[in-house]
């Protein structure tokens, strides 16, 4: 990988692996006694070991190696923690860096007081490796190794592949079948030779080619027996993408401890690696004439030893005739195109790992994981990636939890296996809470892994390493299920399978020596095609108190192929106490439909709790597997008990616990009743609710109309029998919840109102006066837009005098009435729907003689130009006026309908120009009644309207500040005698505008004429006053006559530009500071102009002097006075050098530009008095200038 430097770094994933159900933990990776062997490193020494100790309850462990405790042992481990351990190959000597060498004392042996799980890592940098270790409890005696084609680069040139062999009892024998030469050539291929171990001692194998398939197996030796070992393999280093190509970049150490050829079965299920272009896998092959197929294809016929690559991006099932083993492979993270060019940025990171995959008969139930400790060594892991790969039956994902939730990846099915696999990132989960418990109904395998840059980890989740065919197993008499942890009380029974039928059986119970079964009779069973016998231990066990206990078997085999006939097997297990059961709840009395809220939230003792039976007293019952707070609805009043059962991880069931009492309370029922519901009218509800128990005292509605409602008109109500409006028509739905004295709620009743629109009602009253006869009232009603016809109307005419012909219901109304006055005239409409609108309007019938009447106004002063106003001053007798008609020279120009009494009106003419006035008449027309009928009256007058004088006044659009001032003109054209003045800014009373005055920016300059007749006109023009820019053409300068020198002139203004006279001697007259090379002395003269076109001026005298007139002495001697060889005006030569040289003819001082004048020091040093020589060339072809120079101090 380069490394997990990781795989526990960064995830550690550690796996506490605790079961139920029907998969035996005896066999598990759990246990007391382990043995590690830290193996070959490509950096040796410089590498280092961490054991990670985890359980899941409190206890110590002891960490020895050569039967000497490591600094810091026994250690403490706390339940569901890590204890890391390190390892130092510099202080503590356990590593195994030679080949072919019996190292004695170098295993590192753990032992715990209670079950542990432990986990080897090696590591430096990025190049690093981790295993799960076995408990010596399941080590078996024959072993294939597992590695990989063996590479090095020119990084690492020399690298190995490697197994490593522990004993763990004395006088173990080992034969030992290589699959290649080791390095020092000792043992040739294929070759058989053998080794004898004492406890706790060490072997390592290595070989520059791949050992895969070596065949390591622990015989009888001189004094009978054959012995279980510890086995490791991989590599110190290699890098690969498949056995043909190696990788270019990363590589890795391969570490991983091997499982017995015993543990091996016939039936495998992978799942790809997430994010991974393949993956590599290799079969291991234990017996002759085995044969394996991949996903149904059969891949050949194979021999022990023997093993078979293939790659895949997909899930697949592997099969084979006899037991294999399958080992799964990433590959490093340049063999994926994908990552092509991305260098330290990969898109899919990653690097080599080797992970030994389970058969499907070797399967958990429940699995605690633990990850990233990015920060257990130093430096800390890169790996940002966490992923889990659950493979599990189909029929039992549904009860696959993580940290008891459901799965947020989807379970993807592997053909037509049975099993489906997952894929879960729990990268985020880890950040939060480190540990993720994986449980399920049934048994599952799951693979732990991730990525970083040249980082990856894998391995396989925990194992059960039963040995198949021979094993002692402990089950529940009540339930069945076979368990290694027994519960106080209940009864157990043993059951020991053995692949052959014996003669003879001795049982020891706890160190109790039972009295042989000679002879004993089998169970004959088949377990994957092969024949099995298994015996049952006379007695049923009961135990009255919790402690670790133990169960040795001894069985004569028939065949004892070289090892002792006398076979061995152990059970460890223990007894735990009964869990009790109690929880909280609460409230005690609630009403119908509501929910207790029930929990477990005791601090935990002893074995964890799992399950949780809990009886509502209410029929029904359900098993949670937390304590976590929950609730619980009762639909029905009444009173209930609610009882607890509870179950820990061990299998072990509580007693009932003490019953918690529920009072339910009868819920109400919320009803309501709604008449016809119309749009903009008052809605009234009437309540129907009944109460349940007692009486009502609170009602929810709730309209439906949020909307469109308003504060006075809300949306709700908490009133029995509510009145609601409704704006608009629609379906609305009206909610009704009632609460009675219990304080118990009802269910909201929900109805769908139907609101009907409503028509639009109105009507036209008509100008009537009493001569006018019958009035018609126009029906201008209609359906509208959310209303259904046909219309009903009713009229009532508001004279009741009149007797039935009050009432009318045609569409159009019609009455006469007798007596002028005002009627109130009402129009009740209904659409079909049964919604009505009523509108009433005041009818006035006139008197028959209205009098026509107006006043105009300011009559004096009536200009052409100007409106003028009118005053309406006409009456009628009885009623009201009910138009008016205005005309001026019989054209009508203003009608009014309904007219107030007194209005004034303002009406204009078309303005005219002249010496003479002009006559209009102004006519008024009113009516009382009808336009058809008499009641009408007119007044007619003649007016005088004023010419207005006509006005020519033109000026500049522009001017400058500095102009000067400009006199305003203007003519009247119609030759009429008048006075005229102008007015704005700047401008003086005899009409004289004064730029400067005024002021830069934009005037709005006024003249006004007025005539004799008192008739005026004013005419307005703007000026714009541009701002005067600014020069200053610098200060007058001194030359050397064919020196140089740029102008140092400033300017101000807007888009200026410049121009320079006389232009001679300038390099260009249009820059504001060009350059200045006159021959003679010259006065230039600089003219800015703005975009505007105002102008400014500035001078500037250049004197040319003629020659250098160097001084010919100076004296540095500090007093501020002469302390430097001042040239005047030297700067005017660009390219002068100045050279002063000593009576030696050695030169102190050179200067180019003569910026630092000569100050009597050479190299930091005051020269001596006395004569010195200068040489001063000006550099632009005038000849050079010498002499001599006294320095005085």
């Amino acid at each position: 990988m380069r490394g997990i430097r990781s795989l526990l770094q960064l995830a550690l994933l550690i796996f506490l692996f605790l079961s139920s159900g029907v998969y035996g933990q005896n066999t598990s990776n759990k246990g007391t006694d382990f043995w590690v062997a830290y193996t070959g490193h490509v950096d040796g020494k410089e590498s280092r070991l961490y054991l990670y100790l985890t359980s899941d309850v409190n206890t110590t462990a002891s960490v020895t190696v050569g039967n000497s405790p490591i600094p810091g042992s026994p250690f403490t481990i706390n339940a569901n923690t890590v204890t890391p351990v390190l390892i130092d190959p510099n202080t503590i000597d356990a590593y195994l860096g030679s080949s072919d060498v019996v190292e004695r004392g170098k295993a590192i042996h753990v032992t715990a007081a209670r079950p542990v799980v432990v986990y080897s890592h090696i590591f430096r940098a990025a190049r690093s490796a981790s295993s799960l270790i076995l408990p010596a409890k399941v080590l078996g005696r024959e072993y294939y190794v597992s590695a990989y084609t063996q590479n090095s680069n020119s990084r690492f040139p020399v690298t190995y592949s490697e197994f490593s062999i522990i004993a763990v009892e004395d006088q173990t024998t080992i034969e030992i079948t290589p699959k290649a030469t080791d390095i020092a050539g000792r043992h040739a291929a294929n070759v058989t030779y053998s080794i004898t171990l004492q406890r706790g001692e060490a072997y390592q194998y290595q070989s520059r080619t791949d050992l895969s398939g070596s065949h390591l197996v622990s015989v009888a030796g001189s004094n009978g027996g054959c012995k279980p070992i510890a086995v490791f393999s991989g590599s110190s280093w290699l890098g690969f993408c498949n056995a043909q190509r190696e990788s270019q970049v990363g590589g890795d150490n391969l570490y991983q401890q091997l499982y017995p050829v015993t543990s091996w079965g016939k039936e495998f299920i992978t799942a790809p690696f997430i994010n991974r272009p393949f993956d590599v896998f290799r079969i291991y092959f234990s017996r002759n004439n085995t044969t394996a197929a991949v996903n149904g294809i059969p891949r050949g016929v194979f021999n022990k030893g023997d093993y078979y690559d293939f790659s895949s991006s997909t899930a697949n099932r592997v099969t084979a005739s006899e037991p294999i083993s399958l080992v799964q492979y990433q590959v490093s993270q340049d063999c994926d195109p994908r990552n092509a060019g991305t260098d330290d940025h990969p898109v899919n990171p990653g690097d080599p790992e080797m992970t030994v995959l389970n058969p499907v008969e070797q399967t958990l139930s429940k699995i605690t994981v633990y990850s990233a400790l990015a920060n257990q060594t130093s430096p800390p892991t890169q790996i940002t990636q966490h992923y889990i790969n659950v493979i599990i039956r189909d029929d039992d994902k549904s009860s696959f939890r993580i940290n008891g939730q459901v799965p947020s990846g989807v379970f993807v099915p592997v053909g037509a296996s049975g099993y489906v696999y997952l894929q879960e990132d729990v990268t985020a989960r880890s950040l939060l809470r480190p540990t993720h418990t994986l449980t399920a109904d049934g048994g599952f395998s799951a693979i732990a892994y991730g990525y970083g840059h040249v980082e990856s980890y894998g391995y396989l989740a925990g194992a059960d390493v039963k040995n198949l065919f021979q094993n002692i197993e402990i089950s529940n008499v009540e339930t069945g299920l076979k368990t290694t942890e027994v519960c106080v009380g209940r009864t157990s029974a043993l059951t020991l399978t053995l692949p052959y039928q014996t003669e003879r059986l001795s049982w020891t119970i706890d160190g109790q020596v039972q009295a042989p079964v000679n002879r004993p009779v089998p169970e004959v069973i088949q377990l994957n095609g092969v024949t099995a016998y298994q015996y049952k231990y006379l007695e049923e066990l009961t135990f009255n108190g919790p402690g670790l206990h133990q169960v040795k078997v001894q069985s004569l085999n028939p065949n004892p192929s070289g090892c002792d006939a006398n076979e061995e097997l152990v059970l460890d297990f223990e007894v735990f106490e009964l869990p009790a059961a109690a929880f909280t709840g609460a409230p005690a009395k609630i009403c119908a439909n509501q929910a207790v809220r029930l929990s477990d939230d005791r601090p935990a003792s002893g074995k964890p709790i799992v399950k949780w039976h809990w009886d509502f007293g209410d029929g029904t019952f359900e098993t949670r597997t937390s304590g976590a707070a929950f609730d619980h609805v009762y639909p029905n009043a009444g009173d209930f008990e609610i009882r607890l059962t509870v179950e820990s991880e061990a299998g072990c069931a509580s007693a009932v616990s003490t019953p918690f009492g529920v009072h339910v309370n009868a819920q109400p029922v919320a009803d309501f009743e709604v008449p016809l519901a119309c749009a903009t009218q008052m809605v009234r509800f009437t309540d129907r609710s009944l109460p349940g128990a007692g009486r009502l005292l609170k009602w929810h509605w709730d309209f439906g109309d949020a909307l469109q409602t308003t504060p006075d008109q809300p949306n709700t109500s908490e009133i029995q029998h509510p009145l609601h409006l409704y704006r608009l028509p629609g379906t609305y739905k009206v909610l009704l919840m009632v609460e009675n004295e219990a304080g118990c709620v009802s269910v909201a009743s929900e109805q769908m109102v139907t609101v009907y629109g409503v028509p639009d009602v109105d009507f036209e009253l008509p100008e009537i006066c009493m001569t006018d006869g019958p009035a018609i009232f126009k029906n201008l009603s209609s359906t509208g837009n959310w209303g259904a016809g046909p219309l009903r109307y009713e009229w009532d005419f508001g004279d009741p005098a009149s007797g039935i012909l009050n009432a009318a219901t045609t569409v159009d109304g019609q009455h006469q009435y007798r007596a002028s006055g005002t009627y109130r005239v009402q129009l009740r409409v209904f659409n079909g729907s049964g919604c009505g609108l009523t509108i009433i309007k005041n009818l006035v019938v006139n008197g028959a003689n209205p009098i026509a009447a107006f006043e105009v106004l300011d009559r004096a002063l009536l200009c052409s130009d100007q409106r003028f106003q009118v005053k309406d001053r006409s009456s009628v007798d009885a009623g009201s006026i009910t138009r008016l008609q205005w005309f001026l020279d019989e054209v009508m120009i203003l009608e009014v309908l309904q007219p107030s009494s007194g209005d004034t009106y303002t009406f204009s003419y078309p303005s005219f120009s002249g010496g003479q006035d002009r006559p209009a008449n102004l006519r008024l027309k009113v009516f009382s009644g009808s336009l058809s009928a008499g009641c009408q009256d007119t007044k007619t007058e003649q007016l005088f309207l004023k010419p207005v004088p006509d006005l020519n006044f033109e000026m500049d659009v522009s001017r400058c500040v500095n102009a000067g001032p400009l006199q305003l003109t203007a003519t009247e054209l119609s030759q009429v005698d008048g006075t005229m003045s102008f007015s704005g800014p700047g401008v003086d009373g005899q009409g004289m505008f004064y730029p400067e005055r005024a002021g830069v920016g934009v005037h709005l300059i006024r003249c006004r004429f007025i005539s004799e007749n008192g008739c005026a006109i004013e005419v307005l023009h703007s000026i714009t006053v541009s701002p005067m820019p600014s020069v200053d053409a610098g200060a007058d300068m001194v030359i050397l006559a064919g020196g140089e020198r740029r102008m140092n002139a400033t300017a101000t203004g807007l888009e200026v530009s410049f121009r320079w006279s006389p232009a001679a001697g300038l390099e260009r007259d249009d820059l504001l500071n060009p350059i200045a090379r006159p021959e003679r002395d010259t006065e230039y003269t600089l003219t800015v102009t703005s975009k505007d076109g105002c102008t400014a001026t500035d001078r500037v005298f250049v004197k040319v002097l003629d020659e250098i007139v160097p001084p010919n002495a100076f004296s540095p001697n500090g007093d501020g006075r002469n302390d430097v060889w001042n040239l005047p005006n030297l700067d005017s030569y660009p390219n002068v050098t100045v050279d002063i040289f000593n009576r030696y003819g050695e030169k102190v001082f050179h200067s180019k530009n003569y910026f630092i004048p000569f100050d009597g020091n050479y190299r930091n040093q005051a020269l001596p008095v006395g004569t010195y020589y200068y040489l001063i060339d000006p550099g632009n072809g005038r000849k050079r200038i010498s002499g001599s120079l006294t320095l005085i101090r």
